[in-house]
């Protein structure tokens, strides 16, 4: 864990219980784990403070429209242009994923599309216009067996 936190059984659990319900308050929190309000709140704050866990909401993919996962597999043309290209992709607003990889391409981005032609348009409008872009590959999602959305990298 890059925050450098120790993390108890305590904190686990709390964290476990925010997994389920990110609005249950600390009082029932303290309840269900046999402690006082006053411990939860001053873990939670230890735990929101060292980046441990952050509050956002999560949109259900399964609620839209027509939502296709789209993996961009993308090569930049040299190695140096790797960390601008990915810092590049990460700017682009429907762009929810930027990694740098080691294997099967330079980086690998993922984004929501409806259908081909909007994922065409958008690899050739916007990713093929970012400097450093060798080729793209991609994946559609098809099938999402599991997707536990409680482990994330928390990025600024």
């Amino acid at each position: 864990m890059s925050s450098g936190v120790a993390l108890d059984e305590i904190d686990h659990k709390i964290i476990e219980r925010l997994g389920i319900d990110a609005r249950v308050s600390n009082r029932e929190i303290g309840r269900e784990l046999g402690l006082t309000e006053g411990t939860i709140r001053s873990r939670l704050k230890r735990l929101f403070d060292s980046k441990v866990i952050r509050v956002a909401a999560i949109t259900n993919t399964s609620r839209l429209r027509n939502p296709i996962l789209a993996y961009l597999w993308i090569e930049a043309n040299t190695a140096g242009d790797i960390e601008d290209m990915a810092k590049a992709l990460a700017k682009v607003p429907e762009i929810g994923f930027v990694a740098t990889m080691l294997g099967r391409a330079d980086v690998l981005a993922m984004t929501l599309v409806e259908n081909g032609n909007e994922l065409t348009d958008f690899l050739h409008q916007t990713i093929d216009k970012i400097p450093g872009v060798r080729r793209v590959r991609y994946s559609l999602g098809q099938n999402f067996i599991k997707h536990d959305f409680r482990w994330c990298a928390l990025v600024d």
